[in-house]
């Protein structure tokens, strides 16, 4: 999830999430931020997807699959800065 702190405590039935794809040739396009099996704990290394930004809804997302160590949250934050135009 990469809603603000406001939206993930609002009583909402969504959430903003940023896609992931375990297809590695996405990881040189703008954006997107390469993801380590081995450093974030998830099953199999991926690649963060910023410019997939999707709203969801919340009862989806039953239980967290691994854990983005602060470098790579700021980068999907970067990514998302981008594609958003929030520089």
């Amino acid at each position: 999830m990469v809603s603000s702190e406001d939206v993930l405590h609002a009583e909402v039935w969504q959430t903003h999430v940023v896609p992931l794809t375990s297809n590695l040739d996405r990881a040189g396009l703008a954006g997107n931020v390469p993801l380590n099996a081995a450093v974030t704990g998830l099953p199999t290394d991926s690649v963060a997807v910023p410019l997939g930004l999707e709203l969801v809804d919340r009862s989806w997302l039953a239980e967290a699959a691994g854990q983005l160590p602060p470098a790579l949250i700021n980068a999907i934050d970067d990514g998302l800065r981008g594609v958003l135009g929030l520089r």
